[in-house]
């Protein structure tokens, strides 16, 4: 087989499954997935962490870590509490 002739059937099999991969990354690595509370209550949180969108998630993310080991959650970006932090 000649090597042109290999090489154009290797990238029209290859092309399709490189197309397909990128479009998986879009939008899928956020770390918010769909739990998000609307209000916390401010004396319970311990840290605020902002994410912008970027390459990996087209969303704002606002994620609160709560005193006392009572773990993260995560900030509804629309919520009334939200726009106030990111003020």
């Amino acid at each position: 087989m000649n090597l042109k002739v290999l090489a154009i059937l290797l990238a029209v099999l290859l092309y399709p499954s490189s197309v397909h991969g990128f479009s998986m990354f879009r939008g899928g690595w956020c770390l918010c997935r769909s739990s998000t509370v609307n209000s916390v209550y401010i004396a319970n949180i311990k840290k605020v962490s902002i994410f912008f969108p970027s390459g990996s998630c087209n969303k704002i993310e606002i994620i609160i870590t709560l005193k006392e080991g009572m773990g993260q959650i995560c900030l509804n970006p629309e919520s009334k509490q939200a726009k106030l932090i990111l003020k």
